[in-house]
């Protein structure tokens, strides 16, 4: 079965018509009209995929996603406890600070520079990773005991509602404070700051949790760029490939994590979202229509995730004769 994952298709239900007004997406409203659907409660991309594969069950509040994103990215966590400790670009929205979306557009060789200041002055932590320009892990002394939050689930929110929870919260609220006044005054972000260029002002960290002993494969196989997708498949002892720029033969076989949307939904770029939406019609909605009609594969399902639900359309070769059934747009599944 075809079973595509796609982050951030599902707009805020209070504008959702009017961003898709103009779209033609023929392929995705089939696929929504003829399918069946189940509408589940919002969870973020990190939660889904963790139980997806089995390791989000409700003992663990505080998802391990540091180690199994690193995981992803080639690197071995061993047993020890890491957090995802990510940069982000605090900026002031109506006089409280917020998380800007975007994030600072790092170099690698600008992350290994910020990393060499926070290892030499908060080491009492642990010590900082930097394997990605925008993704960075944190090596934990302790374990700590907080419940977090990730970037994308603040952005553009008032921050403090969302900083570090639980009996190690103080601790871990410093560790920001103190990164805040590290990375104001480097050089790097002084001359970044000059030139015009969102600054790496802060940290964020999340997702604590040592790499969990086993996973379970909810597919033969999976395409996926998600870093914790791919930690995930390896963990769960399944091939993990990189998401093709379309449709192929291999999709049939497994789980295709498509993240082209998210980034731009959680901005609320609306442009980028509704020219992702158009990229996702012509590589990946018409094509798998397509292979469902010539009987292909035996059967698609479509993952919508959004802030607001999670909706799951699946059908088969026999649902395309329903002809009775209308399309549906994106709008109509919130409604």
């Amino acid at each position: 079965m075809i079973h595509l994952v796609v982050p951030g298709l599902l707009w805020p239900k209070d504008s959702i018509a009017e961003v898709t007004r103009g779209l033609e997406l023929p392929a995705l409203h089939a696929l929504l009209g003829r399918g069946r659907r189940v509408r589940r409660p919002a969870v973020s991309a990190e939660r889904w995929l963790c139980e997806a594969f089995g390791v989000a069950g409700e003992e663990l509040r505080e998802l391990p996603i540091g180690a199994l994103r690193l995981l992803g990215e080639g690197h071995d966590p061993g047993g020890d406890t890491w957090l995802c400790a990510d940069p982000v670009h605090l900026r002031f929205s109506r006089n409280t600070l917020v998380v800007d979306a975007a994030g600072p557009d790092l170099s690698l060789d600008e992350a290994a520079q910020l990393a060499a200041a926070l290892n030499a002055h908060l080491a009492d932590f642990g010590e900082f990773l930097t394997p990605h320009p925008r993704r960075w892990y944190l090596r934990a002394r302790r374990a700590p005991r907080i419940v977090t939050h990730s970037p994308a689930a603040v952005a553009g929110r008032t921050l403090e509602p969302f900083l570090p929870q639980g009996e190690d919260a103080r601790d871990w609220r410093r560790l920001i404070n103190e990164a805040q006044v590290l990375l104001h005054n480097h050089p790097l972000n002084a001359a970044r700051e000059a030139a015009g260029r969102p600054t790496a002002n802060s940290l964020w960290p999340w997702g604590a949790g040592v790499l969990p002993g086993a996973a379970r494969a909810p597919a033969p196989h999976v395409q996926a760029d998600h870093p914790q997708a791919r930690g995930l498949a390896k963990l769960a002892g399944v091939p993990a490939a990189p998401v093709p720029e379309r449709f192929d033969s291999a999709v049939s076989q497994g789980l295709t994590f498509l993240d082209v949307l998210a980034e731009a939904a959680q901005g609320l770029d609306a442009t980028a979202w509704r020219s992702g939406l158009e990229e996702l019609e012509a590589r990946w909605f018409a094509p798998s229509l397509a292979a469902l009609k010539a009987r292909r594969t035996h059967g698609l399902r479509l993952t919508a995730l959004g802030d607001e639900v999670v909706v799951d359309v699946t059908l088969d070769a026999g649902d395309l004769w329903r002809f009775w059934l209308r399309p549906k747009t994106l709008a109509d599944l919130l409604k």
